[in-house]
């Protein structure tokens, strides 16, 4: 059990125990690199481009969420030529699959078959086969100004190139990230350095850009104390700036 961090040093402070580790942990259970790029050729270095889907559960039925501008990025690079479409090990064509999108709210859902859910989720991959939301948590609850935030990703910059036609995708995550801002349809993280914890799982990435489409969960307490994690949204910009991670809230896509 628990206590509910209520400022940043007892959220530093809970993030830098030894549960902080499986805290962090817990987003990337739900989420995969998305990447695009020419298909690899012996001799040759591919170049891609990558973001992150969140994997989710909704009415019964299984999606990868990741955003718009993810998926545009792979229409611009399609139109030059060919260019292939991966959720981690699993090739697939997200626009045939296509189940909603809108430029505004930066989403794209894809919707995935039987065979892609077992490619993604296979017993070497980091996954346990369960995605998160079903039908009895949607729409998500409404996240405050003030609550603490769970999040996951793939940053580009921890992306490397083993050979000619296998990458590895470093991951980062943060087991609590408090709300500085929260609107109707979006909330805002900022990221303050004196506060970060590192646990030495990754590489500490100079910037978190590719984590686009990565899942966000509010923390929330029972009266018991218990923690529990809400899938709340996924991660749509950050910028760089002023270190700001801006978090489409999920209740207000039209799904």
């Amino acid at each position: 059990m628990y206590e509910q961090p209520n400022t940043f040093d007892e959220a530093k402070k809970l993030v830098a125990s030894p549960a902080g580790i499986e805290f962090e942990k817990y987003p990337l259970k739900f989420v995969t690199p998305a990447y695009f790029g020419a298909r690899p050729l012996t001799g040759m270095l591919a170049t891609v481009n990558s973001g992150s889907a969140s994997l989710l559960r909704i009415n019964g039925q299984i999606f990868a969420l990741t955003c718009w501008h993810v998926l545009e990025g792979y229409r611009q690079r399609l139109a030059e030529g060919p260019c292939i479409f991966q959720l981690g090990d699993c090739e697939l064509d997200p626009l045939a699959q296509l189940k909603a999108e809108d430029k505004e709210l930066d989403y794209s859902l894809i919707q995935l078959t039987d065979s892609q859910i077992d490619e993604i989720t296979k017993p070497t991959g980091p996954f346990d086969g369960t995605f998160f939301c079903d039908v009895a948590q949607w729409p998500p609850s409404r996240v405050r100004e003030g609550d603490f935030v769970a999040f996951g990703g793939f940053p580009g910059e921890l992306r490397q190139t083993e050979s000619f036609d296998k990458l590895c995708f470093g991951s980062y995550s943060s087991g609590a990230s408090r709300v500085t801002s929260a609107r109707d349809d979006y909330l805002v993280c900022q990221f303050e350095p004196e506060h970060w914890v590192s646990h030495g799982l990754e590489p500490e990435p100079g910037t978190i850009r590719g984590m686009s489409g990565g899942p966000v969960f509010a923390i929330r307490y029972s009266d018991a104390g218990i923690m529990t994690y809400d899938f709340v949204g996924h991660i749509t910009e950050f910028h760089e700036d002023f270190k700001l991670l801006y978090v489409r809230l999920a209740r207000v896509l039209p799904i």
